[in-house]
């Protein structure tokens, strides 16, 4: 009798349409196209964008964290595609790869900390800016008053906590190893505010910036959670997957030339085996519903099999990674963390 694989059903990206990363993609699109249909009326922006001034003055608490959700409209179709195409493209970018390794709640954990961070980095931001007078009202940088909107505070937690599990990726824009990227673009942006900023004090005259427009103590924010979410996550809510990376270079010595690190014997009769377990976990690691793991697992058991204890099992033990058996322990390990399946 023929039987349905739910493991078969539509996937996007690689993961399951109600994957947690899939989940925020649809939902900010959502928002965008309630906002682009509203028009030119301004009230979804109104009561869940974060505008300082309401939190504190009309205790509209919940757009420090609503903000994220929503995105600029206006004008033509093409520049109000490009803030949440810019977003959204950077999120699945990073999103992607961090959610092979940490799993899709856990991904979803840091992006929401990291947009609620970003929302109060901006309303920490705004508010001493404008009680200092160090911003001048009504000017672009006038945050206080002013009304932020976007994602990139949860993208750039994202980012963070990438540059945090991939330190050696490489970047085309900025031309950076992943570990400075958040960090280059922040200070950038917060470089040009400064230059633009000082140049009124000294002027008293007012240059309009891209980079005004931007939010670039939310981009702050967004990473500074992002970083400890992960952190926090790593250290208190269960192991995460490590990545594992080739080094390329060693550093040569003094007068020495650059030795270039070859792999190791690529006669490894277990390699096959090692590739196709690893290909296996990386899988499972992607996935974040236990029922769909024991899809997955369950028609590739092993009979007869004469297995470890299971305190023995370690998915990133060598010995266990050349075993033909470890889809029999990754079954014994999900149905012992999750006693219903």
């Amino acid at each position: 009798m023929a039987k349905r694989n739910p493991t078969s059903g539509p996937k996007l990206f690689g993961f399951s349409l109600i994957h947690p990363l899939n989940l925020v993609l649809f939902f900010n699109i959502f928002v965008w196209a309630l906002l682009m249909m509203e028009g030119s009326k301004g009230i979804l922006t109104y009561f869940f964008g974060l505008n300082p001034s309401f939190v504190i003055e009309k205790k509209m608490y919940w757009q420090v964290f609503t903000y994220g959700f929503l995105h600029v409209v206006g004008g033509d179709f093409f520049s109000s595609l490009i803030h949440i195409g810019m977003n959204m493209f950077g999120l699945f970018t990073v999103g992607f790869w961090l959610c092979r390794y940490i799993g899709g709640w856990k991904f979803l954990s840091v992006y929401l900390l990291s947009q609620l961070g970003g929302g109060l980095f901006v309303l920490s931001f705004s508010y001493i800016g404008w009680k200092t007078g160090f911003v001048p009202e009504n000017s672009i940088w006038d945050s206080y008053h002013s009304t932020t909107v976007g994602a990139s505070g949860g993208v750039f937690g994202v980012l963070a906590a990438f540059s945090l599990m991939f330190p050696e990726a490489r970047f085309v824009f900025p031309p950076v190893r992943a570990k400075f990227a958040p960090w280059v673009l922040i200070g950038f942006g917060f470089s040009v505010d400064a230059y633009y900023l000082l140049q009124f004090h000294s002027s008293g005259v007012m240059s309009q910036s891209f980079f005004g427009m931007m939010s670039n103590s939310g981009h702050l924010g967004g990473a500074v959670f992002g970083l400890f979410s992960l952190l926090s996550l790593q250290k208190f809510g269960g192991k995460t997957r490590t990545p594992i990376f080739v080094k390329r270079w060693e550093r040569p010595k003094e007068n020495q030339e650059r030795v270039i690190v070859r792999p190791k014997n690529l006669e490894d009769p277990f390699e096959t085996q090692v590739r196709k377990n690893r290909e296996l976990l990386s899988q499972l690691y992607g996935i974040s519903d236990a029922k769909e793991k024991e899809n997955i697992l369950s028609p590739i058991q092993a009979e007869n099999t004469n297995l470890c204890p299971p305190g023995d099992y370690n998915p990133d033990d060598m010995f266990c990674l050349r075993c033909e058996w470890l889809q029999n322990c990754e079954l014994r390990k999900l149905k012992k963390d999750h006693p219903g399946l």
